[in-house]
Parts: C-alpha cells; structure tokens; sequence
C-alpha cells in the first residue's frame, strides 16, 4: 500500500473512532482538504500531521503509527 493510502485510512480510522466529522476539522482544514487526505489524493505535512493529531486529541505519532 502507498504511504499516501495508508495516512488515507489512518486518518480516516481515526476521526471515526473519535466520532468526528470531516466539518470538524475546520480549524484546521477545509473539508475538501480532508476528504482529499482521506482519499490519498493529497500528501500531507509533518506540521498538518500535528494539527489534524491535536484536534483528534491524539499525540501525532499515533496517528503515523497506524500508517504502518
């Protein structure tokens, strides 16, 4: 699996855990820029990774853990 897809599935894993919506992460991001996270049509950065992490309450190597 391509790094991109598996941050895809990660991310998208874990804001469903955390019983969050894409809307959630506007803050952070657009909703299109998440849904384009969650469909591996976009890379994302160390620093994103941080901000997407924080409003999961997660800390970020969570979130890169389940990538692999």
């Amino acid at each position: 699996m391509e790094l991109k897809e598996a941050f895809a599935e990660a991310l998208r894993n874990m804001r469903l855990r955390k019983g969050l919506t894409q809307e959630d992460f506007g803050l952070v991001s657009s909703r299109t820029y998440i849904s384009s996270l969650e469909r591996g049509m976009k890379g994302v950065t160390l620093e994103k990774v941080t901000q997407l992490a924080d409003r999961m309450e997660v800390h970020p190597l969570s979130l890169l853990v389940e990538c692999f």
